[in-house]
């Protein structure tokens, strides 16, 4: 199977600029990537401070910097679970033993940081984006605990001439690290140790074996 690496369908950027600096907030739809869905009930837990997380950062010469990061996340991993799994339902906790789960998925950001050019003298706009992603069994036990790191980045030269380049190019490098989360789950869920002897032991316990599209997918990604 093959993996999307496809950028965001669609994505409004609104700025409001004060003293050089911007608020940029993402709206839109991620494509879904394309991997073998997993025969699994999955829970996705999106904690409120995942959906209030917002960046402000004040860089020298350049005013303060405001990037709304969490309005867009449900849009991010609902696209990503419901195409990775058979079936996805929203749950209200993390343990959630009454919603006929088999487990509950939870993304959380510990860190973003961002450059700009006048920071690194280079031509290029970066963000990291860090996720601490929890699986965790419907009775609120723990599965599974992993990092996910995200990464993207922009070209001064791709902007010079729009209006607002500088809220464009974050804009883009932004888009740019969460599409990278999103492959980088769907790619490499499998292969996390804690997740692989969950589905380990399920299919001993089933005799159900699990689709491998995922994997096959990293294998043969570019």
């Amino acid at each position: 199977m093959r993996a999307s690496s496809a950028g965001i369908a669609s994505l409004v950027l609104l700025t409001v600029v004060g003293c050089g600096g911007a608020r940029i907030d993402l709206e839109g739809d991620f494509p879904a990537p394309l991997v073998e869905p997993l025969p699994l009930h999955m829970g996705l837990y999106l904690d409120p401070a995942l959906l209030s997380y917002k960046h402000v950062e004040k860089i020298e010469q350049r005013g303060t910097w405001e990037v709304d990061v969490g309005a867009i996340q449900p849009n991010l991993f609902r696209a990503v679970t419901h195409a990775m799994f058979a079936e996805v339902t929203e749950v209200d906790a993390p343990k959630a033993p009454d919603a006929a789960v088999d487990a509950v998925l939870v993304p959380a950001i510990e860190e973003f940081q961002m450059t700009v050019p006048a920071q690194t003298r280079s031509n290029f706009y970066e963000v990291w984006i860090k996720y601490q992603m929890t699986l965790y069994a419907p009775d609120g036990s723990l599965i599974a605990r992993w990092p996910l790191a995200a990464y993207g980045k922009s070209n001064r030269d791709d902007f010079g001439f729009f209006e607002k380049a500088d809220d464009r190019a974050v804009r883009e490098a932004t888009v740019g690290a969460l599409r990278d989360a999103g492959a980088f789950l769907s790619l490499r869920f499998q292969r996390i140790p804690g997740v692989k002897a969950w589905l380990d032991a399920r299919e001993n316990a089933d005799g159900e074996p699990r689709h491998a599209g995922a994997a096959h997918a990293e294998d043969g990604a570019t």
